[in-house]
C-alpha cells in the first residue's frame, strides 16, 4: 500500500470536510454537550448538596457543661468495665468497654468501647467506636465510627464511612468515561456514511475511482478523513471535561481525580479502536447503498458494540478495571482489523461504476 495515495484522499476529503460548517459544528457541539456541559450540570449541584457538613453535639453539654435534672456525675479516678451509661458526665475516668450514649466525657481513657451522641473533651482513646460524637482537644487511634465533629484533634480510623459524595463519585465517572467512548464511535456516521454514496450522487467519485489508486489505499484515504476529525474533537472534549470536572471536585476531595489510569486506557485504546470499527462499518455501508438517509441509518448499528459495554458497566454486571479496558480494546482491534479486511474484500470499484447509474 502507498501511503501517500492514502495520504492524499484523505486530504481532498478533509479539505471537502472543512466547507460543510454545519457539520463541523454539529461534530464539535455533540461532544462538548455530551462531554462537558452536561457533566458539569451534574457536578455542581452534587457537591454542593452532598459535601455539607452536619454538627453533631449533644444539646446543652458543651455549652454548660453540666445535664440538666437530678443527674448523677462519675468522680475522679474511677476505673470503669463493661458498664453502659446515659445522660452522664464523667471525668478523669478509665473507661473499657462500655457503651456511653448522651454523656460529656471530660479528661478520661477510654478503651474498647462505644459512644453515641456524646461530646469527648481531653482524653485519649483506642479501639472506640464512635457514632454522632464531638470530639475536642483528644487523640485517638483505631477508631471507627460515623457522623464525628473533630475539633483540635488527632484522630486515626480503621475505617471510616464514606461521605456521600465518595459513594456517588465512581458511579458518576464511569457513565462520563462511558460518553467519552459512545461519543467516537457516533461522530463517525455523520462523516463517514457520507465518505462514498455521497460523493456518488454529487458526481465526484467516478473521477476519484479512475484514478492509479488501489481499493486498499482508497479506503485507507476515506477511513483516516473520517476517524482524525472525530477523535480530535472528542479529545478537546476530554480535556476541557476533565480539566473542569477536576476544578470542581479538588475544592470537595482534595486532590485532582481525574483522569486516573482507567480513563486514560480508555481514551488512548477503547476510545480510538471504537471510532475505528464505526469509521470501518459505515464507510462499507456506504459503498453499498445509494442514498445517504440510508448510509446514516444502518450505521447507527455499528454503535451497538459500544452500547452493551456501556450497558454492562452501568449495570454493575462489568467491573471498569484496567484489565476490563484492554480486555475490550483488544476485542475491538480484532473487529475492526476483520471489518478492514472485510471491507477490501467486498469494495469493488468496477460494480460501484457500472451499478450505480
Amino acid at each position: 500500500m502507498r501511503w501517500r495515495n492514502a495520504w492524499i484522499i484523505m486530504r481532498k476529503d478533509l479539505d471537502e470536510f472543512k466547507k460543510q460548517k454545519l457539520v463541523i459544528g454539529s461534530i464539535i457541539a455533540m461532544p462538548i454537550v455530551l462531554g462537558v456541559i452536561m457533566p458539569l450540570a451534574i457536578f455542581v449541584p452534587l457537591v454542593s448538596t452532598t459535601t455539607a457538613t452536619t454538627v453533631w453535639d449533644v444539646p446543652g453539654l458543651l455549652e454548660t457543661g453540666s445535664l440538666p435534672g437530678n443527674q448523677s456525675v462519675l468522680w475522679t479516678n474511677q476505673t470503669l468495665s463493661d458498664v453502659s451509661l446515659s445522660s452522664k458526665i464523667i471525668k478523669h475516668t478509665v473507661i473499657s468497654h462500655a457503651h456511653l450514649s448522651n454523656c460529656l466525657v471530660i479528661s478520661c481513657i477510654i478503651n474498647n468501647s462505644t459512644v453515641d451522641h456524646s461530646t469527648i473533651e481531653e482524653s485519649n482513646l483506642t479501639q472506640t467506636y464512635l457514632s454522632n460524637t464531638t470530639v475536642t482537644y483528644s487523640k485517638g487511634t483505631g477508631l471507627d465510627g460515623s457522623n464525628i465533629l473533630a475539633v483540635q484533634s488527632s484522630l486515626f480510623f480503621t475505617k471510616t464511612k464514606p461521605s456521600a459524595l465518595s459513594v456517588v463519585l465512581p458511579m458518576m465517572f464511569n457513565l462520563i468515561l462511558m460518553i467519552f467512548i459512545v461519543v467516537p464511535a457516533t461522530l463517525p456516521t455523520i462523516i463517514a456514511t457520507y465518505s462514498i454514496v455521497g460523493e456518488k450522487n454529487n458526481r465526484s467519485l467516478e473521477p476519484l475511482l479512475a484514478t492509479p489508486t488501489t481499493d486498499g489505499e482508497l479506503l485507507a484515504g476515506k477511513i483516516f478523513s473520517s476517524f482524525i476529525p472525530s477523535m480530535g474533537s472528542t479529545y478537546l472534549a476530554f480535556v476541557l471535561g476533565v480539566g473542569l470536572l477536576d476544578v470542581v471536585l479538588i475544592p470537595h476531595v482534595g486532590y485532582p481525580p481525574l483522569p486516573n489510569v482507567i480513563w486514560i486506557l480508555a481514551i488512548l485504546l477503547i476510545a480510538p479502536a471504537a471510532c475505528l470499527m464505526s469509521v470501518l462499518a459505515c464507510v462499507l455501508v456506504s459503498s453499498k447503498v445509494s442514498d445517504v438517509r440510508a448510509a446514516q441509518q444502518l450505521g447507527g448499528f455499528v454503535v451497538m458494540p459500544v452500547v452493551v459495554l456501556m450497558l454492562g458497566v452501568l449495570s454493575g454486571l462489568l467491573l471498569l478495571s484496567p484489565f476490563t479496558v484492554i480486555v475490550f480494546a483488544f476485542i475491538y482491534s480484532g473487529i475492526d482489523l476483520g471489518l478492514f479486511y472485510f471491507a477490501r474484500a467486498v469494495f469493488n470499484r468496477e460494480s460501484i461504476l457500472t451499478k450505480w447509474t
